[in-house]
């Protein structure tokens, strides 16, 4: 049998699912890189899933999984492909799907379009574990990161241009942060920069013209220093100006681009007085995004 894996991180629809997302995650030997995540991973999620979760209902939680699982009845229409999600910290996990099904092909789609270890690393390592802990040995076909290809790159502009205002707004590609001591050995700084100058280049073809083109890194947490500028940095210098934010690192939206920038970077920017402050969809199951995928997955 052949499949199509798209990776993704998951998300909680509910208080334990939070509770598990988080545990995982923090286990995670790529987001924490010592073994003191075997005493934070259960530490963190105890403490911090209820207080989490309440932010989570003003959004009902995360909308990963409906977005996906329309990307994944489009694709399976557009390709003819057998097509299964696969979740890095909630089901469903790569272990459950190796569990009941067995591959003799298999095409691994990241659904992050930088490569990171905390992300893209991460997945695929965890999807070669199951694999090799059910004894299967399917040929597989990975495809990397994709952040300069012209299709997917359209569906990115076409997204921007639904929330476009006029040339007197600043737009702000806002990626997710990575702490300074993981960057600087991983490639997804240099592809984040390199995307946005390539994007930079495209808004005017199209008609997009913006006052500036910002980058600017969210979801800082801890003490360590992370990449920047912050968003929140970047937003404080913006005050009376209109800005459009579109989440760079993400092709499915989740709790980052629907609770973090939607409503918690939107009261700050209440507060901080911004004219007007506007947050664009990632791809989800876009048209476009959908045939950028089945293009992908064909070879």
């Amino acid at each position: 049998m052949k499949g199509v894996l798209l990776l993704n991180m998951g998300g909680a629809r509910s208080e334990q699912e939070l509770r598990s997302f988080l545990f995982n995650m923090f286990s995670d030997k790529y987001i924490i890189r010592s073994p003191v995540r075997y005493l934070l991973a259960p530490l963190i999620s105890t403490l911090r899933y209820k207080k989490t979760w309440r932010k989570y209902e003003l959004i009902n939680g995360s909308r990963i999984y409906q977005h996906t699982e329309r990307l994944v009845k489009k694709l399976r229409q557009r390709t003819g492909e057998a097509v299964f999600p696969v979740m890095r910290y909630t089901h469903p996990l790569a272990a459950d799907l190796f569990a009941e099904r067995e591959f003799d092909q298999l095409v691994l789609v990241p659904l992050y379009p930088h490569y990171s270890s905390t992300t893209t690393q991460s997945s695929l390592e965890d999807v070669y574990r199951a694999i090799e802990s059910y004894g299967q040995r399917p040929e597989i076909r990975e495809i990397g990161p994709y952040y300069d290809d012209p299709l997917f790159n359209a569906s990115i502009v076409e997204r921007i241009r639904e929330q476009y205002l006029d040339s007197s707004a600043h737009l702000i590609f806002s990626a997710h942060g990575l702490p300074q001591k993981i960057a600087v050995d991983d490639p997804y700084e240099g592809q984040i920069e390199a995307h946005v100058a390539l994007l930079k280049t495209l808004l005017p073809d199209a008609g997009l013209d913006f006052k500036r083109v910002h980058l600017a890194y969210q979801s800082k947490v801890g003490p360590m220093r992370w990449l920047e500028p912050s968003l929140e940095t970047t937003l404080k210098g913006l005050s009376g100006e209109k800005v459009i934010v579109y989440p760079l690192s993400f092709t499915i939206d989740n709790s980052e681009t629907d609770l973090e920038l939607a409503i918690e970077y939107k009261e700050l920017a209440r507060s901080i007085g911004l004219h007007d402050y506007r947050v664009c969809q990632v791809q989800n199951d876009s048209e476009l995004f959908v045939e950028f995928l089945a293009t992908k997955i064909a070879g």
